[in-house]
């Protein structure tokens, strides 16, 4: 990617877009009145792992779908007000936040990065960046308004969405940022593309060479969201206070991956169909896991689970074998069937708040 100039605000500045230019005040004027309770979405950064986020929420759908009686899946957007992530996380929390897809097309979307960017390791352990920048230009094209589809959202009845990053200006200085969909009147806008935020989130090292843009005479780096941000339900829960002060929790719903345990090591040579993983993304990947857990640890601590409204789903059953299970739906549905048995009943008291709430507003709105 060229590198682009920054504006003097500490964000990075995009070309010129539609509905850019709106007053910070005027977008939402409706957000902090008084309302129905506030249903959010976070999800982890799980390095490569983010397909069992998908999978564990298109579960808790289709219990909900069944019980409801909807004729078809419903779209994660029309359940959610706010909706976060950070790494992988972030990716995915666009995918169905700002651009409004399905589960089946956010997994399409996920599992064609796997495909053209998570199999293609480099030399020194990470993955290119030019197939994966290309892959999220096609994201773009089809589901997006093009190649410089606009975070900031247009559409009438937005998903409020944003990402976790930092900047690093180069002189140790590095700053945590939320990347919103949306303007929030109290911090500078983050204007740049759907393909800049998701490069941004994503810009862990070990994974990716960090996206650097300019701001001024200045380099900066932007970098991923960092160890208190790689499970963003803090971040989430602090937004969702600003916008809806007088509203309570109707349901928070936190998706990991998988704990530490589930990363497994590499199979055999003779019996791998899939990537090996460098010992240094295994590692981070671990990493990754441990510092979602005790993320999720301590605001449970703090904050405890909003009278049985929290819900935090994260596999914990590691693979028979111990080994890597690649990013493939079929090898991990197998994968964590056992674990979607153990917490059927945690899945159906989610479900049953989500249908509480779809009955409330319905009542409100006749």
């Amino acid at each position: 990617m060229a590198v682009r100039s920054l504006s003097p605000n500490p964000s990075f500045n995009a070309s010129p877009g539609p509905n850019r230019d709106l007053p910070a005040q005027n977008v939402y004027p409706s957000m902090t009145k008084p309302g129905p309770g506030m249903r959010l979405l976070a999800f982890d950064d799980g390095g490569v792992r983010g397909l069992t986020m998908l999978l564990l929420l298109r579960d808790v759908l289709q219990q909900f779908k069944q019980a409801v009686g909807l004729p078809s899946l419903p779209l994660p957007c029309e359940y959610f007000d706010i909706i976060a992530g950070s790494g992988t996380g972030g990716f995915i929390a666009l995918l169905l936040g700002r651009l409004r897809l399905s589960i089946e097309n956010a997994l399409e979307c996920y599992v064609r990065v796997v495909d053209h960017v998570f199999a293609q390791i480099k030399a020194g352990g990470n993955f290119k960046v030019t197939p994966f920048e290309k892959v999220l230009k096609e994201i773009s094209n089809r589901f997006g308004e093009g190649e410089d589809t606009p975070i900031l959202d247009s559409h009438s009845f937005p998903c409020k969405t944003f990402v976790c990053i930092r900047e690093n200006n180069g002189s140790g200085n590095t700053v945590f940022r939320k990347i919103r969909t949306y303007a929030r009147t109290t911090e500078p806008t983050v204007q740049c593309t759907l393909l800049e935020a998701v490069r941004a989130t994503m810009s862990n090292p070990a994974f990716f060479k960090p996206l650097s843009v300019q701001n001024g005479r200045s380099s900066v780096t932007l970098l991923d969201a960092g160890d208190q941000h790689y499970n963003p339900v803090f971040d989430l829960y602090e937004e969702a206070l600003f916008f809806y002060p007088t509203r309570e929790v109707a349901y928070f719903l936190s998706l990991g991956p998988g704990k530490a345990d589930t990363v497994g090591v590499n199979p055999p040579r003779r019996f791998v169909n899939q990537p090996r993983l460098p010992p240094s993304v295994i590692s981070t990947l671990r990493r990754l896991a441990d510092c979602c857990d005790h993320t999720a640890s301590a605001f449970q601590a703090e904050n405890g689970d909003f009278d049985n409204k929290y819900f935090r789903l994260s596999p914990a059953f590691p693979s028979y074998d111990e080994k890597i299970r690649w990013e493939q739906e079929e090898v991990l549905e197998e994968l964590i069937s056992p674990y979607l048995t153990a917490v059927y009943e945690l899945i159906m008291a989610l479900v049953l708040a989500m249908m509480n709430e779809r009955a409330a507003r319905h009542g409100s709105s006749r």
